[in-house]
């Protein structure tokens, strides 16, 4: 319980600038793959307190579970959880029933082009994400075309949504939602099937 004390306090610290917390939502694909479309992404085991986001069966259409469901939090002073910098979270639930409040980060070897979105315990360290207005759509703005030379300042930024489900294993094999670096082309990994992400809430 003391552990928990603390990373609670850690976490109230750290959210001091995100202090306004979404109702409960579901991540779903929209994806031309049949097998993915309108399937909510869950929480799966990466190791001690991590988890990664992997493909589920569960649809709209079923009944929400914890580890299909998520939360965002957000600024108050930004009045919106749209179009704004949130950070995305999971309540992992430990043995003794209590939630522990685990903020998304991206992981990424840096010989690879893609970055795997983590949730581990506390907000130390977290991958800031926006939702789209227009669509509910999860994405992070591109500022700077780097492109061309010398690099171009976007304004407004660019909407990058350069999210993929691929064969991955970060800790153990899955299917698991990813983040193709850069944004451009197709990832290397031959299984990556290209999805959007969208917030649908229960």
């Amino acid at each position: 319980m003391k552990t928990v004390s603390i990373l609670s306090a850690l976490f109230g610290l750290t959210l001091a600038q995100y202090d306004t917390y979404s109702a409960p939502f579901r991540l779903v694909l929209s994806s031309d793959d049949p097998t993915l479309n309108n399937t909510a992404l869950g929480a799966c085991h990466e190791g001690a307190a991590v988890e990664g986001l992997c493909k589920t069966n569960q649809t709209t259409s079923d009944p929400p579970t914890f580890y299909t469901t998520f939360y965002q939090a957000t600024s108050s002073n930004s009045g919106s959880t749209y179009d704004t910098p949130s950070i995305l979270y999971y309540n992992l639930t430990i043995s003794s029933g209590t939630q522990i409040p685990s903020a998304m980060r991206f992981s990424q070897d840096y010989t690879s082009d893609v970055a795997i979105p983590l949730f581990m315990p506390g907000n130390s360290t977290y991958t800031p994400v926006y939702v789209d207005q227009d669509c509910e759509e999860l994405y992070i703005p591109r500022r700077v075309d780097d492109s061309v030379s010398p690099p171009n300042p976007l304004a407004p930024p660019e909407k990058v949504k350069s999210w993929y489900v691929c064969l991955t294993k970060e800790a153990y094999e899955y299917y698991t939602l990813v983040w193709h670096v850069g944004g451009r082309g197709s990832p290397a990994n031959p299984s990556c099937e290209e999805v959007q992400v969208r917030r649908v809430f229960t």
